[in-house]
């Protein structure tokens, strides 16, 4: 199911790539910090990171459009019988970023991102590490806004936060949204 998905938000993506007439410029890594919590879960924010991949294609002279492939480590950080324990959800992302370049140095972006669950967990306090997999559902929806500087032509720093749309408890009776900001560096390894 999960490479279904996968698969199912690549092509996705390289559809609205043809869609948009976009000139392919470049193809780099990016990578950073998550502060992330879950809503309504009466937790503290965890550290995590991210890393992944981009393909970065010219739409206008100020308009681009930016699909991303990330590995993400989110979650929260909670109080329970035994010590403070860590759940750690973590998810495959294809974020799909339209940025705005008011100059060329600098660009706000935002769009909408698929996250694919790849494991959950608890950890910490007296009890060893344990699944919790069955209680989050395997697919997450959210809205990313940011922004970001390229110090050189290729190399940048960007900051992002993430909205989650998408309740991503399986029970019912509960609804857990993602919550996470994410600052980080790029670097362009290729320009076309």
């Amino acid at each position: 199911m999960k490479k279904t998905l996968i698969a199912a938000a690549a092509l996705c993506s390289i559809s609205l790539f043809n869609k948009a007439n976009a000139q392919v410029e470049a193809v780099g890594i990016k990578g950073g910090v998550n502060i992330a919590n879950v809503s309504n879960f009466g937790s503290d924010a965890r550290v995590g990171g991210n890393v992944g991949v981009f393909l970065h294609a010219q739409l206008s002279p100020n308009w681009c459009i930016q699909p991303e492939l990330l590995y993400s480590s989110q979650g929260a950080r909670f109080d329970a019988a035994g010590g403070q324990r860590t759940l750690a959800l973590n998810y495959v992302q294809v974020p799909v970023m339209f940025q705005y370049f008011p100059v060329k140095q600098l660009y706000f972006e935002a769009g909408p991102q698929l996250g694919l669950l790849t494991n959950a967990d608890v950890k910490g306090g007296n009890t060893n590490k344990y699944s919790v997999s069955d209680s989050y559902k395997k697919a997450d929806f959210d809205l990313n806004v940011g922004a970001g500087i390229k110090a050189t032509p290729n190399i940048g720093f960007y900051a992002r936060y993430n909205f989650g749309l998408a309740n991503i408890s399986s029970d019912d009776s509960r609804t857990f949204r993602n919550q996470v900001g994410q600052v980080g560096m790029f670097v362009r390894l290729a320009h076309y």
